[in-house]
């Protein structure tokens, strides 16, 4: 069938393209954070040592159904912060991440605290884990960054044991630019910034262009997640919204004033 073959042939095409595209985004995405790793890892570490520690420590264990030492996996580890944390803790952690310059902090930062986890690196979305491993799936500030966030949150939950959790922190952090509103609560909170003498990162405008191609950026957050993860045969789906008078410093409020982080909590 001609008509047949033309789809396919088209369909193909396409399909490679968009595989290029993903490798163009995730290499851009690594660039941008191999440049950023001793800064942001200098940030995760007052993150471990201020005042707000146990509260993020409390937020993540008293929403889990198990009080025995978890096999956690924490994807997009960066440089450490919740591998760190929850080590200290006495669980069994595997950190995974698509940077071999974020998993090198990690590694610092595991060392300077004294703890261990596995440190794996990403080729792509898949896990290299079999099926139903860990009690809890973990991440902060990963999911805006899913070229498939189906495929991916499928394969998160592939790899948790059966009652087995998926929690992970995010905040809508490019939504403002698709949305009038958003951009103007943005350049208000840059503008306070600026007073302050925040630091205005140089290189956000790389950031930017990356996330105006990626699906998450385009999407009101937490609402697709609980719309969407029932879905996708997650039970017991919820969200914990507008945390950052809870686990931010008054400095970190007022840095993140426009982008208030929220908790999703899932059950496999």
């Amino acid at each position: 069938n001609v008509d047949m073959c033309f789809i396919i042939v088209i369909w193909g095409r396409k399909t490679m393209r968009n595989q290029q595209l993903q490798t163009d985004y995730t290499e851009d995405m690594v660039g941008y954070w191999k440049e950023r790793s001793h800064t942001y890892s200098k940030d995760n570490r007052s993150q471990l040592e201020n005042e707000k520690k146990t509260v993020w420590e409390n937020l993540i264990l008293s929403n889990t159904t198990q009080e025995k030492q978890l096999n956690i996996l924490d994807v997009g580890t960066g440089p450490g912060f919740f591998a760190v944390l929850l080590a200290q803790k006495g669980h069994h952690v595997t950190a995974v991440d698509v940077s071999a310059d974020m998993l090198e902090r990690a590694k610092e930062n595991l060392d300077y605290y004294q703890v261990h986890a596995d440190l794996r690196l990403l080729d792509g979305n898949d896990l290299p884990f079999s099926d139903d491993t860990f009690d809890l799936v973990i991440s902060r500030d990963v999911t805006w960054t899913l070229q498939q966030p189906e495929e991916t949150l499928l394969e998160w939950k592939r790899v948790a044991k059966p009652g087995g959790q998926i929690l992970y922190f995010d905040a809508n952090w490019y939504y403002h630019l698709f949305d009038e509103e958003w951009m103007k609560l943005h350049l208000e909170n840059e503008k306070i910034k600026s007073q302050n003498g925040l630091p205005i990162h140089d290189k956000g405008k790389v950031m930017e262009d990356i996330a105006r191609e990626l699906p998450m950026s385009k999407r009101l957050r937490p609402t697709w997640d609980l719309e969407e993860l029932p879905q996708l045969g997650f039970r017991n789906v919820k969200a914990l919204k507008n945390l950052n008078s809870v686990i931010y410093t008054e400095e970190e409020q007022l840095k993140y004033r426009s982008k208030p982080e929220f908790l999703v909590i899932a059950e496999k």
